[in-house]
């Protein structure tokens, strides 16, 4: 486990700088300035501007928008968000590719945090190391989220925040004391308050603690102790690590959990080759997004589990569970199917596939692990199984990780064979503009123009790839509208492209650069031929 572990560090450290700036990075990192200034204000009003001269660049905090209660993000929680921001100060940095690029590395561990807690988690339920590591396998090669493990501090921190807190539920529920009782608690807040939708986390400790008690598997003054004790220490927790409840818990706190439900983006988005608008998507949406974008062999090894998971609450009757082992089942299963259920049931508001459900994931795996496990473990033609399962498992991980060597550093485009071909004509593919570092990091080294003018056709990121850039090629750059007719237009969608093909810019521009993963074209360059 050490060696595995050290290892996935260690490759961690390695392509942390590779990936591209997203389109949420700065916005996020903005959110926990805010918060972080508001919290000098509360206790140290008169250190507010040397503080923030040492967090910030020169005079980039008069920038900030003040105060954080009319901030359009006040109701994000900043668990991670804030405390990145102090580290960024106390570690001095100042340049914006060392600010993006430290950012990246701190996403990458709390992930690796994340992927820890799926290996403890599989641990405990199967009690064989071989397996547990295979649910960090499993983890690991599954291609957008191990490259949403760099950059994206929303859903990929949640889902290993998420992660580490179902972890200590599944040992405070099976072990009730004060010890499991503060460590679920301290894991539940910081999930909480890094999305609010964690909510689900002590509302399925209730519910399990309070069947397991039912059915007499805990004492009832045991119960009630350690679930007070848990519950008032959670309640202090997300408080204490959310400033913006400070002035009104519950009412913010509910303001939170509205904004969650309805939330506040109702663009066109591109799905199965239609646009259809974020608060009127089907209820397919999800599901179809899962299955498209997840490795074939997961997908099929969760309907086994399921069913296998399905077969034990059948047969065990109004008790549920026999024993702990399908207890955990139940809950895995639970943590998956019951967040889709509520997002379609409930229409919530979904966008650039489904990162926002990504926190479902280790739940998901260890479904499938428990399928997995049941074909390695069942009674029949044994010895013709379990080579061949270890034949497939062998092959799926060397495919998938074959395609994410090819693509890499942008495994977020990764689609599998359900999805079919044409992927641009019919769904989100660069939504956040990653492909824009590399696309401009093959034009400083194809042109020897001091100064080159760049553009987006449309949104890419370009300004915050360009500041992932060494400084010395910032400088080469200038930005400016696609209008003004500048030496390189970027897009990653087909309006541009078409007005090409239709002759509307052909007298201005050719094609100089794709940036292609799988064949599939990810991102446009156009340079200028004459004016």
């Amino acid at each position: 486990m050490v060696l595995c572990f050290t290892a996935l560090l260690a490759l961690g450290v390695a392509i942390y700088r590779d990936y591209g700036f997203a389109a949420d990075e700065d916005a996020q990192r903005e959110t926990g300035a805010v918060t972080v200034k508001y919290v000098i204000e509360q206790f140290a009003p008169s250190l507010v501007r040397p503080a923030m001269n040492r967090l910030f660049r020169s005079g980039e905090y008069h920038e900030l928008p003040d105060p954080l209660s009319e901030y359009v993000d006040k109701d994000y929680g900043v668990a991670f968000e804030a405390p990145a921001v102090v580290l960024e100060g106390l570690l001095g940095l100042t340049d914006t590719r060392d600010i993006f690029l430290f950012r990246h590395l701190l996403t990458f561990l709390v992930c690796l945090g994340g992927a820890y807690a799926a290996y403890c988690l599989a641990l405990r339920r199967f009690a064989d190391r071989r397996i547990a590591l295979l649910a960090v396998a499993f983890l690991l090669l599954t291609p957008r989220l191990f490259a949403d493990s760099f950059y994206n501090s929303k859903d990929a921190v949640f889902m290993a925040a998420f992660a580490i807190a179902l972890n200590t539920a599944i040992a405070f529920v099976l072990r009730p004391c004060a010890g499991n009782a503060a460590l679920h608690a301290l894991a539940t807040a910081f999930a909480i308050d890094i999305r609010i939708a964690a909510i689900a986390i002590p509302a399925a400790t209730l519910v399990i603690l309070a069947v397991r008690t039912v059915k007499g598997e805990v004492l009832a003054r045991r119960f009630l102790s350690a679930l007070a004790m848990y519950l008032a220490a959670t309640v202090v927790l997300v408080v204490a690590l959310w400033p913006w409840l400070w002035s009104d818990p519950l009412g913010h706190f509910a303001q939170a959990l509205f904004a969650m439900s309805r939330f506040r983006f109702d663009y066109e988005i591109l799905y199965m080759g239609a646009f259809v608008r974020a608060m009127a998507l089907p209820w397919h949406y999800i599901p179809v997004w899962v299955s498209i974008t997840t490795p074939p062999l997961y997908l099929l090894l969760f309907v086994a589990g399921t069913a296998v998971t399905g077969w034990q609450v059948i047969t065990s009757g109004r008790g549920l569970w026999k024993n702990e082992a399908e207890l955990q089942d139940l809950v895995f299963l639970g943590m998956v199917v019951m967040p889709v259920a509520a997002v379609i049931l409930l229409g919530s508001v979904l966008y650039d596939g489904w990162r926002q459900l990504y926190f479902i994931y280790p739940a998901f795996m260890l479904v499938a692990l428990r399928g997995w496990y049941a074909l390695w473990s069942g009674a029949i033609a044994t010895r013709v199984r379990r080579p061949a399962l270890i034949a497939v498992t062998a092959i799926s991980f060397a495919a998938t990780a074959a395609w994410m060597w090819r693509a890499h550093p942008l495994q977020n485009v990764y689609f599998n064979v359900l999805a079919g071909t044409n992927l641009k004509a019919r769904y989100e593919l660069d939504y956040w503009g990653l492909s824009t570092r590399g696309a401009l990091e093959y034009v400083l080294a194809h042109d020897t123009n001091g100064s080159i003018e760049v553009a987006e056709a449309n949104y890419l990121s370009l300004a915050g790839n360009i500041w992932l850039l060494r400084s010395r090629d910032r400088r080469r750059l200038r930005v400016t509208e696609a209008e003004n007719i500048p030496h390189y237009v970027l897009t990653n969608n087909y309006s541009f492209v078409r007005d090409i093909r239709n002759g509307k810019q052909s007298e201005h521009y050719d094609l100089f650069y794709e940036v292609k993963v799988d064949g599939e074209v990810i991102l446009s360059v156009f340079k200028r031929s004459r004016l």
